[in-house]
This record gives C-alpha cells, structure tokens and sequence, in this order.
C-alpha cells in the first residue's frame, strides 16, 4: 500500500493512523480481524467513485478524507456490497437470475463517510439548452 503523499498512493492513511483512528471509534471490532491492508485500499476505490473537491494540501481536508476512508473501509468490511442476493441462477439457454426477496442491499457507502465529506462533494449537472 503507498500512502499519500508518495507518488502513485493507494491510499491517503496509513495503517498504522487507521488503528489509531478505530481505538477511539465505538462498534470497530471488525477491524481489528480483518485484513486492514485491502479494506483501506478497497475504500480509497471506492472513494475515488465520488466527486470530491478537496484540497490534499490542506490538513483539515485531509483529515476529513483520511477519516472518511477509515469508515468507508469499516462499511467496505461489515457489508457484503458485492453480493447482490442471488440465490440461484441458470445460464442453459436463457439467462435466469433469482433475487432474495428478503435481501434488501446495503448502501454502497457509509453514511458516516459521506457526512464527513459533505463540505467537500459536488454533483455533475448537466445544461440543457432548447
């Protein structure tokens, strides 16, 4: 994992700062079994998803995005977001596909994450001219 601000970073915290970051954080005791490398580093992907307007140099922004990435990661490892409830499925013929109608699926990023990160999203608009 490379960090920020090292070139071509996988991350903006390191490891050691998200073990720091979880020791004061209530209902983390998922982190601590869990493969901390790789849930970092799947909740920078993630992050990298949104529209963030942050400036790196800043080191209050930088806080906010490092601590968002800690609870993206948290979410990333409590939650089965790429299982999308398929119960069966069949490819012989015709695709078929069997929903769990009682699998209702986790929201792809953290609450908490997004409302640290709130000051610093925008969304793409688009201008429609007639």
């Amino acid at each position: 994992m490379i960090v920020y601000p090292d070139d071509n970073y996988d991350s903006f915290i390191s490891e050691a700062d998200a073990d720091e970051y979880f020791e004061t954080r209530l209902n983390a005791d998922k982190w601590d079994t869990a493969n901390k490398e790789a849930a970092l580093m799947t909740a920078f992907r993630s992050l990298q998803e949104l529209n963030i307007e942050i400036d790196l140099t800043d080191s209050d922004q930088l806080t906010a995005l490092k601590n968002s990435q800690c609870e993206q990661a948290l979410h990333e490892l409590i939650n089965a977001l790429d299982n999308p409830g398929v119960t069966s499925m069949s490819l012989g013929g015709v695709l078929s596909v069997k929903l769990d109608p009682g699998h209702v699926p986790p929201d792809r990023f953290s609450k908490r994450a997004l409302a640290i990160l709130k000051p610093y999203l925008s969304i793409s608009t688009i201008a429609r001219t007639r």
